[in-house]
């Protein structure tokens, strides 16, 4: 072999090696979707056969007054059932920690617990590849019982249906993602105490967008703006006449970082609530913020690994 035939071929491996070190990780799909923010997701889905596990912690900090922090422990594992629907099954927990009567008359008192409260069932339906038909549309739904309250942590026996539509629009060769959730949450849930049952709707709206920087690696922000709807006559104490009433708005955004491997990838989001309404007024509202049903930070770690 002549030395420009040599030469030829070291520098068509050095292109090849180059290429699949430097291609845009997410053109491949051939394992399982990742997560490029913590709250805001994107509309594909698993592939036929493909498995993979999710940990989710997200923290709650910041009430009122006093000390407040909560854990949301999620495990998920989701499978592809087809090309373009996917399934999944969730165990979750909570972790509260609090003292001072961080909201008083709602959420009074100390506490200290962890525990394990129930179960997600979850399906995605992919309409619109964001790669193949350049606009991403995909259909979610997600059924969960839980049995403690996620703000009190109180025992409570309740129900929730999450339904989604997901947009995801890929710039840039798919460096750049812009993403968008319109969400409708419906619940009820029981007291086991008092034996009130409180229902709720609410509408929410999230947005954000991701950018891959270097090989794997993504900046990203996002935020979302959501309200909340009771019923006053589920509750016996509630004063009126009963029926739906507005409850509350809130607004929260901040960055995100994710890194996408072969096998794994990992998110970290941090939020912070900017602007909403509160049922009080005066001192403890003094802030404009909404903090009995949300809090002022959120921070939220997601790990995923495809199998």
């Amino acid at each position: 072999m002549s030395f420009a035939v040599k030469r030829s071929s070291l520098a068509g491996v050095v292109a090849l090696g180059l290429t699949g070190a430097f291609a845009p990780p997410f053109i491949d799909r051939a394992e399982a979707d990742e997560n490029l923010l913590g709250y805001t997701i994107g509309a594909e889905t698993t592939p036929k056969g493909g498995n993979e596990l999710y940990l989710w912690n997200t923290i709650h900090s910041g009430k009122r007054q006093g000390s407040y922090t909560a854990d949301y422990f999620r495990l998920e594992y989701e499978r592809g059932l087809t090309d373009t629907l996917s399934g999944s099954i969730y165990l979750n927990g909570y972790r509260h920690k609090y003292s001072g009567s961080p909201v008083p008359g709602e959420i009074d008192g100390s506490l200290s617990q962890t525990k394990f409260s129930g179960f997600s069932v979850e399906l995605k339906k992919n309409i619109l590849s964001p790669y193949k038909d350049d606009l991403g549309v995909a259909l979610y739904g997600e059924l969960t019982y839980d049995t403690v309250d996620s703000i009190t942590g109180a025992a409570i026996r309740g129900w929730e249906l999450e339904t989604k539509v997901i947009f995801q629009k890929p710039y840039l060769d798919g460096q750049f993602q812009w993403l968008t959730n319109i969400e409708f949450e419906a619940e009820t849930a029981k007291d086991n105490e008092s034996g009130a049952v409180e229902s709720a709707i609410a509408p929410r709206l999230r947005s954000g967008i991701s950018y891959r920087f270097i090989p794997n690696w993504y900046i990203g922000a996002e935020g979302w703006v959501d309200m909340e709807m009771l019923n006053a006559a589920a509750d016996p104490a509630e004063p009126g006449s009963g029926g739906w009433e507005f409850d509350h708005w809130d607004f929260f955004a901040g960055p995100s970082i994710h890194y996408g491997g072969k096998r794994w990838w990992a998110t970290l989001t941090w939020a912070h609530q900017f602007a909403g309404s509160s049922e009080e007024s005066g001192a403890q509202n003094r802030t404009d913020l909404h903090l009995a049903d949300h809090e002022r930070n959120e921070l939220r770690l997601k790990v995923g690994y495809n199998f």
